[in-house]
């Protein structure tokens, strides 16, 4: 069994996958704690574990006693696709993992990986396994909530999808602002990918993925388990070519 884990913001997702690639059990949960994961691991004991962590992680890999390959992925880590990036260990883990969960997911392809969570990423993979790089900008929450915090009188806004393009009250102005503005964004840059490549997948994945690829005009393959199944990408590529 392969133990892939993605430490986020806000909340942590365990997947455990078999030699196969097939999900055994996939667990979500609040913070990043370690307990929820070795009750994981002792229901489906695991012989390799990966994590990727974007916030700080506050436990050691050996608490979960597993005997194989145990990887903190970082800039060193060996990898099934190629990175070219001018600072590979700023780089985030979870933009990593994505990249090699859509190089198996989508083989063959170019892919927009956009995943919209605290932060929404926006990443390029050439269709052969050449990671470029990619843009970050806040989340839908994240604007919605600096739309509040820092002014006087803006209030905050849930998320929505007005009627109109253009605002007809200052709550459906926040939410074209917020929400439409992260489409447009989007679209805009898949734009630019197809000119520079042509045909171009686009990827979804984060707690906002189903929200935003409704409306979007382009064709969206949403997946929800695309990091993790990145991270199991990695682990099986270490297991079998590094002995």
């Amino acid at each position: 069994m392969y133990l892939c884990i993605d430490i986020g913001n806000s909340r942590t997702k365990a997947s455990v996958y078999n030699q196969t690639g097939e999900v055994m059990e996939t667990i979500v949960f609040e913070g990043n704690s370690v307990e929820p994961v070795q009750a994981l691991n002792q229901r489906h004991p695991s012989a390799h574990v990966i994590v990727a962590a974007t916030a700080d992680r506050l436990w050691e890999l050996s608490s979960l006693q597993c005997e194989g390959k145990n990887i903190s992925l970082s800039a060193t880590t060996s990898l099934p696709i190629e990175i070219v990036y001018a600072t590979p260990h700023t780089l985030g883990e979870d933009r990593i993992a994505g990249a090699c969960g859509a190089k198996a997911l989508y083989p063959n392809k170019n892919c927009l990986i956009v995943s919209a969570g605290t932060c929404m990423t926006i990443d390029l993979l050439t269709s052969a396994g050449i990671y470029l790089g990619g843009n970050i900008s806040p989340g839908m929450d994240m604007r919605l909530r600096a739309m509040h915090d820092y002014t006087a009188k803006l209030p905050l806004a849930e998320l929505g999808w007005p009627r109109l393009p253009f605002g007809d009250s200052t709550l459906h102005a926040l939410q074209n602002g917020a929400c439409l503005g992260m489409v447009m964004e989007i679209e805009g840059m898949l734009n630019r990918a197809k000119n520079a490549l042509g045909d171009v997948f686009v990827v979804m994945t984060g707690g906002n993925a189903a929200f935003l690829a409704d409306r979007l005009e382009s064709q969206i393959f949403v997946a929800p388990e695309l990091v993790t199944q990145g991270l199991f990408q990695i682990l099986e590529f270490n297991v079998k070519n590094y002995k």
